[in-house]
């Protein structure tokens, strides 16, 4: 009775983190990355917690999403992604993903941070410039959810879901509108072209996959430091909250590893960036098997073009009160809060406001390092 009383509520909790899913791997493809072989990514995370038995699943997440793709030219962008992958495997395989976070130290780890989650509220505000009704009601419809489910466990997967299915049904039924997919692509930005179809043992689906040839310049290096950088953070940050609702621990290397392994098949064909998230998945009945499901489940669904299809009936503007909610709500005020009650705000307050400023979280990571180690030589600290 006790396995068929915890089905319901593991089933509901991979549908609705599938669901919470779709509109960033659209957002993703608004921002030039291709949809496919982002399936591989899944995948490779499927089997990654499988064997390691983490806790945490990685899907697509805003926040990556925008760093990756903060400049228009697509090679650099997925060179970036690339060369941030290899980095990150040859820091975690030594556990240097957890030496560089004691290194860097609470302070300016949650400082920048903080910077991504304001990077995340102005993405949130370009969105309701673009489509100010449709943005507006997932805000609303997001800031209620999240206060009327501030208590549970849940609250993330509920705001979500719920600002996501309100504004889309506004846009679908009281607009009586449809999605123009030529019009979503943001100007400036290379688009895949993909097609419909969805049998795998055809040439056509096959040619939907492009290899892509990975090149390097600074922009390329900046651009991956920076990915490193947001990537130690979410690890650390997503891993542990997710672990800490499924009352557990997360090793932050496998994490890691797991992450960039993943990354690298959906890179290499146009896909986007995969990390680590915050899981409604790990308040579930067998949190690491249920993670498991929601991978193998989207990676699916993903290559057979499903989700793609959908594109029509999303409206990339409904998650913008998710951004605003995760970016300020979860992102920028804990990690502020974080930050003043550490032995060395002003580090921090340097990653935020550069971070910010900058758009590059890498930067910001650096400043509050020197800040740090070097600030009291000239009277910052």
């Amino acid at each position: 009775m006790e396995f068929i009383a915890s089905i319901g509520p593991f089933i509901l909790a991979v549908i609705a983190v599938i669901i919470n899913g779709i509109p960033q791997l659209l957002y993703a493809e608004a921002r030039g990355f291709a949809l496919k072989p982002a399936g591989f990514a899944y995948l490779v995370g499927a089997f990654g917690n499988l064997f390691t038995g983490s806790v945490t699943p990685i899907s697509s997440q805003a926040e990556t999403i925008t760093v990756a793709s903060i400049k228009k030219n697509l090679r650099n962008n997925l060179s970036s992604i690339l060369l941030a992958a290899v980095l990150m495997m040859i820091l975690a395989a030594f556990g240097g993903v957890t030496r560089i976070a004691d290194f860097a130290g609470v302070a300016i780890i949650s400082g920048m941070m903080s910077g991504v989650g304001l990077i995340l509220a102005g993405v949130s505000w370009d969105m309701f410039n673009q489509e100010r009704r449709t943005a507006l009601v997932s805000i609303i419809s997001a800031v209620a959810a999240y206060a009327i489910f501030l208590n549970s466990a849940n609250k993330v997967v509920w705001t979500i879901f719920i600002s996501v299915v309100v504004s889309t049904a506004d846009y679908l039924f009281l607009q009586k509108r449809r999605v123009d997919l030529s019009a979503e692509m943001e100007e400036g930005r290379e688009q895949y072209r993909m097609s419909n179809e969805w049998r795998f043992w055809k040439k056509d689906y096959w040619s939907d996959f492009k290899l892509i040839k990975p090149t390097f310049n600074l922009s390329v290096l900046l651009g991956a430091l920076s990915l490193v950088m947001l990537n130690i953070g979410a690890n650390i940050s997503f891993g542990g909250i997710t672990a800490s609702i499924a009352g557990t621990s997360q090793n932050f290397d496998h994490l890691s590893i797991i992450n960039s392994l993943a990354d690298i098949p959906s890179a290499l064909f146009g896909g986007p960036p995969i990390e680590a998230i915050i899981s409604g998945t790990a308040g579930a009945p067998w949190p690491v098997a249920c993670g498991i499901v929601f991978m193998l489940v989207t990676g699916i669904l993903v290559l057979v073009g499903i989700i793609g299809r959908l594109g029509r009936y999303l409206p990339s503007q409904s998650i913008a009160g998710f951004l605003l909610v995760i970016g300020f709500a979860l992102t920028f005020a804990p990690n502020l809060s974080a930050v003043a009650q550490s032995d060395n705000p002003i580090g921090g307050y340097m990653a935020l406001g550069v971070t910010a400023w900058s758009k590059n979280p890498f930067l910001g990571m650096v400043v509050g390092i020197l800040v740090r180690y070097l600030g009291a030589y000239v009277g910052l600290v």
